[in-house]
């Protein structure tokens, strides 16, 4: 209103300068010449009067902050402002597409919820987030509850049957694109529990990257080893993988599996110059597996480290030009185990099966891989060794497994089969407990739409592994079956 009433201010104060101009004739008539000339007054006046607005919408947009901005809601009583002398066009070059759109399109809101002072942002970045989960059916000829004992913490025969169904991971997959080099991951996974019959809810991944380009890049947090192929390809989403199960090696170690599947630290990898031979170097150090009791190693140490010693591993990773989904890599992974020995289940009762235990193993794992993947047809193989010594000996304890799997699409149905093996050494209180794994998968797999996928898998195993004693330890002797099973899976993503 006051700018409206300025305008029409200065607009009256240059008509009524023009009035000295016109003269009034002294018989109330005027002139065709006169009433020209008021009329082409008029239109100076508007003309004036438009270069005004103009001027005015001008200044106002000068005054506005350099980039668009954003109010967050926080509990603090700072204020933060974006930099004075930001320049839109340098920063929107920088910005990645999404962000650039969600400012286009004035969607950019970020609000804490909590109230408080409000804290201005240049943009905020944009969010995405993808579900996957499955239901799953299995009958066999043995206990599933005896044959699907974790480490540490087995589920009584009387728990189980030979049939049932049950819930797989319901796996939320988040991803920010921070900016054009940084970028934010994580996974959250609701994941149902033999022994309770419970929901747990796990973060299995959160990891902050930094891509400089395909020659290196840098990640921080809990994120998947990378050891050999399947635990860099697949994570925690069974609708990617053809099959219902991992392999066995490479099974999550709340489920058993030997190998440290997740890692709380520093990766690193990137591109080595080598023409077509397309090599490229890895790198991660971490705190490793927690490992002062048995019932600890199911996850790798999120916050502190049992020991001082870091596990580390380095590989090296080869993409040939010449053959289009071929890949060949090699891994060394070094840590330190040390567990206390009278904390491991069953000890100082006759049956205890680790009368050699030590307080300190060096463990050593090498990995190596080859496969052959092309949109229509799939081949893996891949082993494990893993290598124990414990301290004052020089005779190592050994675990090996691994798997060979062959594919092939013929439409929206893939037919797969897998031969696998994992043989851990008995006397090993670090390996033991995954059990002795041997035999072959075959199914099929259909893709019913892009989203959901239908699998039914027949598995033969020859199996050993810790019977359970009346306090519900794992101990000897061992139990010898052969397994027959039958699964299905409905797997899906949203």
């Amino acid at each position: 209103m006051r700018a409206n009433r300025k305008r029409r201010f200065v607009a009256l104060g240059l008509w009524l300068a023009t009035v000295p101009w016109i003269g009034l004739p002294a018989d109330g008539q005027q002139g065709s010449a006169d009433q020209s000339e008021l009329q082409q007054l008029k239109g100076d006046l508007k003309r004036i009067e438009a270069r005004i607005e103009a001027l005015e919408a001008a200044q106002a947009a000068a005054q506005k902050p350099a980039l668009p901005t954003q109010e967050c809601a926080v509990t603090s009583g700072a204020q933060i402002a974006p930099p004075q002398n930001a320049q839109p066009e340098k920063n929107a070059a920088k910005e990645p597409e999404a962000v650039k759109e969600a400012e286009d399109k004035n969607t950019d809101t970020m609000d804490a919820g909590m109230g408080g002072e409000q804290i201005n942002l240049p943009y905020i970045p944009q969010l995405k987030i993808r579900g996957f989960g499955d239901i799953r059916g299995f009958v066999a000829n043995q206990n599933l509850a005896v044959i699907g004992n974790n480490p540490g913490a087995p589920t009584l025969a009387t728990q189980g049957g030979n049939s049932t169904f049950a819930l797989g991971l319901m796996d939320l997959f988040v991803t920010s694109k921070i900016s054009d080099h940084f970028s934010y991951l994580s996974e959250v996974g609701f994941e149902a529990d033999p022994a309770s019959n419970g929901i747990a809810v796990d973060l299995e991944r959160a990891q902050l990257s930094y891509t400089q380009s395909d020659k290196f890049s840098l990640s921080a947090g809990r994120t998947h080893a990378m050891l050999g192929y399947y635990n860099t390809a697949f994570h925690h989403g069974t609708w990617f993988q053809t099959t219902i199960d991992r392999p066995r090696i490479f099974e999550f170690e709340d489920s058993g599996g030997p190998l440290p599947i997740h890692n709380v630290g520093v990766s690193a990898m990137g591109g080595i110059p080598s023409g077509k031979l397309g090599l490229h170097w890895l790198a991660e150090v971490g705190n490793g597996k927690q490992t002062y009791s048995l019932q600890a190693t199911v996850t790798p140490a999120n916050a502190l480290a049992d020991h001082t010693g870091k596990s580390t591993n380095v590989g090296l990773i080869l993409r040939p030009d010449k053959f289009n989904g071929l890949q060949a890599g090699f891994n060394w992974y070094q840590a330190s185990l040390v567990p206390v020995v009278s904390m491991l289940p069953g000890y100082a009762t006759p049956a205890f099966p680790f009368s050699n235990a030590s307080s300190y193993y060096k463990q050593s794992i090498f990995i190596g891989h080859a496969v052959y993947i092309r949109p229509r047809f799939e081949f893996m193989v891949e082993d494990a060794e893993i290598r124990d010594l414990p301290r004052g000996s020089n005779r190592p304890l050994y675990t090996s497994g691994g798997y060979a799997q062959v594919s092939r699409a013929y439409g929206v149905v893939r037919p797969y089969f897998r031969y696998q093996w994992l043989n851990p050494n008995f006397n090993d209180p670090n390996n033991a407990w995954v059990g002795r794994w041997v035999g072959p998968n075959a199914g099929v797999r259909w893709d019913i739409n892009t989203f959901i996928a239908l699998k039914a898998e027949y598995s033969h195993f020859d199996w050993k592994n810790f019977s359970v004693d009346k306090g519900g330890n794992q101990a000897l002797p061992l139990l010898h079956k052969t397994i027959d099973e039958l699964g299905t899976q409905l797997t899906y993503t949203f």
